[in-house]
């Protein structure tokens, strides 16, 4: 049963799927937690918003800027000992803090950008490299499954525990050694091929079909945010459990996600995400109570499974070995930058929008992201979903076939 379900095609070994989903889950968890807990570490060294904001700033540039540099070295280098040196400059950046206080803003923001962004196109590509076509949405599925329960799981205990930051530090520590795991299963050796310029994957049609819809809906959820920093008091427990909801359902419609990309095609559930997404926003606009924004985070949350899963598996599906890493610079990291850094400016400048003032415009946004989908070519071949169907259709057959000689 173990092998079965983690061997969810042929084409891949159990060990290295293994290998992947706990290289990706916790290097993606660690990554949400310490986003999470943020404005948490930096409001612990100064009472001063605008300082937090501006390490905030530094922070995010230099998970851009060091995500590009990555996705350049990453491909000339020993993929294994690249990801031993990143997994461990990570947990150092978890324990710096700590450490030296007094240098949290000059350096701290720094080590932490660096720390996230650095291997993301590395660990991507190694995600790529590792799953055939036909069965890596259906991997991806589990992998945001496997990081959203573990978000859940630590952003709940920081919640309820009232974590200091020696409880920061020791989660994050934890979260970030996972990763080392995956190692002991798998050499992540790296398949070479030939290396695509920057400009040959920004004008490769289908990249940029996909890829505008992507960066739509990172600016349309950020601007949210604008939303968010004119709620009162009362909104507070509504959001502690609307994040919590919106962590499970990113999870588990990931999961679901996965399964029907790998059987129905990719453009399908990107379909889904974004009319759930519409779904939410609408309630955010109409509706104004605690209750409602719940809902909506947890609407989002679905939403996002569905997105985060398919733009996982899509730059994987449009290039190849050898190209990889800028495929996941510019199809993960620099839309994820865009949806984080907005709100900071939302924070930073008090800017407070009502929430039905907003929704028409994120509708137009949601609108827009609809036309590129419907153009883009499926990367995902016909002929790919009938060989996935045949071979669900012989199981089935062979399994009709066991019962039968049990019981003649």
């Amino acid at each position: 049963m173990y092998q079965k379900f983690l061997a969810v095609a042929p084409a891949i070994n159990s060990r290295k799927t293994l290998a992947v989903i706990i290289l990706v889950s916790s290097s993606l968890a660690w990554s949400f937690f310490v986003l999470y807990a943020y404005d948490f570490i930096f409001k612990t060294f100064t009472n001063d918003i605008f300082w937090v904001y501006v390490g905030e700033a530094i922070f995010l540039s230099s998970a851009t800027v060091s995500a590009i540099i990555g996705s350049l070295i990453g491909g000339k280098v020993n993929r294994e000992k690249f990801l031993v040196v990143w997994i461990t400059l990570g947990i150092l950046a978890s324990i710096f803090p700590a450490v030296f206080p007094e240098t949290i803003f000059n350096l701290s923001s720094i080590i932490f950008g660096v720390s996230i962004g650095l291997g993301y196109p590395c660990f991507t590509a190694y995600f790529a490299d590792c799953t055939k076509i036909e069965e890596r949405a259906r991997v991806s599925g589990i992998v945001i499954l496997v990081t959203f329960l573990l978000v859940s799981f630590t952003a709940a205990a920081a919640s309820v525990l009232k974590i200091g930051l020696l409880g920061f530090v020791l989660i994050s520590v934890f979260l970030r050694s996972i990763s080392y795991f995956a190692l002991k299963f798998d050499q992540c050796k790296r398949e070479f091929g030939k290396d695509k310029s920057w400009l040959a994957i920004l004008t490769q049609r289908n990249f940029a079909l996909y890829l505008f819809p992507w960066l739509m809906v990172c600016i349309g959820s950020s601007l949210t945010a604008f939303v968010w920093t004119g709620l009162g008091p009362e909104y507070n427990t509504a959001t502690n459990v609307g994040n919590i909801f919106h962590y499970l359902g990113a999870g588990v419609s990931g999961l679901f996600a996965g399964i029907a990309a790998d059987r129905l095609g990719r453009k399908q559930p990107i379909m889904m995400g974004l009319v759930a997404l519409g779904v939410s926003f609408a309630i955010m606009g109409l509706f104004s109570s605690p209750f409602a924004f719940a809902i909506y985070l947890a609407l989002s949350g679905i939403a996002w499974g569905f997105l985060m899963v398919l733009y996982l598996t899509i730059p994987g599906d449009l290039s190849s070995s050898g190209s990889r890493e800028k495929y996941y610079a510019l199809g993960i990291v620099i839309p994820l930058i865009i949806f984080m850094g907005l709100p900071s400016v939302a924070n930073l400048l008090k800017i407070s929008i009502p929430a039905n003032a907003l929704t028409n415009g994120l509708s137009i946004i949601l609108f827009v992201s609809v036309i590129p989908v419907y153009y883009a070519s499926e990367t995902l071949s016909d002929a790919k979903m009938r060989e996935r169907k045949m071979l669900e259709h012989v199981e089935k057959v062979e399994k009709i076939v066991q019962e039968s000689k049990k019981h003649p």
